[in-house]
């Protein structure tokens, strides 16, 4: 039986809670669980950004092949504010969200976390 690709939380069995624990072990650089609860680990195979400013993660298990999309909210004030200090500096803009935090890109005038697709900057 297949299981629907879709949003965590609507649907798919799972809460606003749960999100936030996955979203926690992934910018702790830990492993992700399987979306549907199989036992496997996740990837995460495409980060994206949503009209608002958040990111979005899509994951697949690595046991059943099984993927759902996380929804990574919006950077917060002082979180921009960190970006602009960086910036400010001369420094390399980093997202703070993660253990190991990855340099924001620039995608025309915007800054963006590679990793989990939020915009610092529009």
């Amino acid at each position: 039986m297949a299981i629907r690709i879709g949003d965590i939380g609507d649907g798919a069995g799972r809460g606003a809670v749960d999100q936030q624990w996955v979203l926690g072990r992934y910018y702790a650089g830990e492993a992700v669980p399987c979306p549907v609860g199989c036992g496997g680990v996740a990837e995460v195979v495409r980060t994206g950004s949503r009209e608002g400013g958040g990111g979005e993660l899509w994951v697949e298990c690595g046991s059943c092949a099984q993927r759902a999309r996380y929804a990574v909210p919006e950077a917060t004030d002082e979180e921009r504010r960190e970006v602009w200090r960086a910036l400010e500096a001369g420094e390399d803009p980093l997202c703070g969200r993660h253990a190991t935090p990855p340099a924001l890109q620039r995608r025309g005038h915007r800054l963006v976390c590679p990793a989990c697709g939020v915009r610092y900057r529009d």
